[in-house]
């Protein structure tokens, strides 16, 4: 019920991926940068080969976490159980339970009422995506510089992520983004980040954080403006994923004309290991 897709496959798999955007966004992401060698350490499976319903990728990097990121695609609510299927066998594998990231609120609502010690660990999330003609720039007062978060920032970005208590391995998991993805920061006068953002390892923009000092110059959209034009460089799909109790993040993504996604909202749901090996 589990097929490997082998490297010399990705290019094919992220041709089929992109005919099915933006409910494919993630994964889409993530092949694309296996394909391109930018990601090493992760594999992909699908329930059959070419022909698939299912996409689930695996984080094999961070082992000793405490459950494992996996990003997947499921193409509508009558492969749920195909998707159950290939999960167990990725928990099987890993040897642990599964964080698992973007599969729509459907998909889940029957994944959960199948499998019924897997939950949710926080309200879904709406897609809002940027249209190529709605990136603008924002100016930036000249006592700042804009630079790149470097490691030397990991443990401030981890400190104000809301989200970073969920993962036990946070802080390698931010530290190798920062090494891997695009990111934007904005330094005082003093070197110290006042404001930064960076694309997570499945595409999607986050962690956008503006000192609360510094909150009325605009920085947020400074800062989300100039990764997306860094972004737009890669050809990527340009997208937020935004939890719909955040009720300031939606109206920030709507001040700078994010537009929501129809049909498109994803769930990030823990899928327990034991519960994986049985049935």
């Amino acid at each position: 019920m589990a097929h490997q897709v082998l490297s010399e496959d990705y290019c094919s798999l992220e041709k089929f991926l992109r005919n099915d955007l933006p409910f494919s966004a993630l994964a889409h992401y993530l092949v694309k940068q296996l394909r391109k060698g930018s990601l090493t350490k992760r594999m992909v499976w699908v329930d059959r080969w070419s022909d698939y319903s299912v996409v689930v990728v695996s984080d094999d990097q961070h082992k000793t976490a405490d459950s494992q990121r996996v990003y997947c695609f499921c193409r509508d609510t009558k492969s749920t159980l195909v998707l159950d299927a290939v999960l167990q066998h990725v928990t099987k594998l890993l040897s642990n339970t599964l964080f698992l990231f973007g599969l729509r609120s459907e998909v889940l609502d029957q994944l959960i009422s199948h499998r019924s010690s897997a939950y949710r660990v926080s309200t879904d999330g709406v897609i809002m995506n940027m249209q190529l003609e709605n990136i603008s720039q924002i100016p930036i007062p000249n006592r700042l510089t804009v630079t790149n978060l470097k490691q030397k920032h990991v443990e401030t970005v981890v400190q104000e992520w809301p989200y970073s208590g969920i993962f036990s391995d946070c802080k390698e998991w931010v530290s190798d983004m920062i090494k891997q993805n695009p990111s934007v920061c904005i330094e005082n006068e003093q070197r110290d980040p006042v404001a930064w953002i960076l694309q997570q390892d499945y595409g999607c923009i986050g962690m956008l954080h503006v000192i609360p000092e510094y909150r009325r110059a605009k920085l947020g959209s400074a800062v989300t403006m100039l990764l997306m034009e860094k972004l737009l460089k890669e050809e990527d799909y340009l997208y937020s994923a935004v939890n719909l109790d955040n009720k300031p993040s939606l109206a920030f993504h709507e001040r700078n004309n994010f537009e929501y996604v129809s049909d498109f909202s994803v769930g990030f749901v823990v899928y327990p290991y034991e519960d994986g090996l049985q049935k």
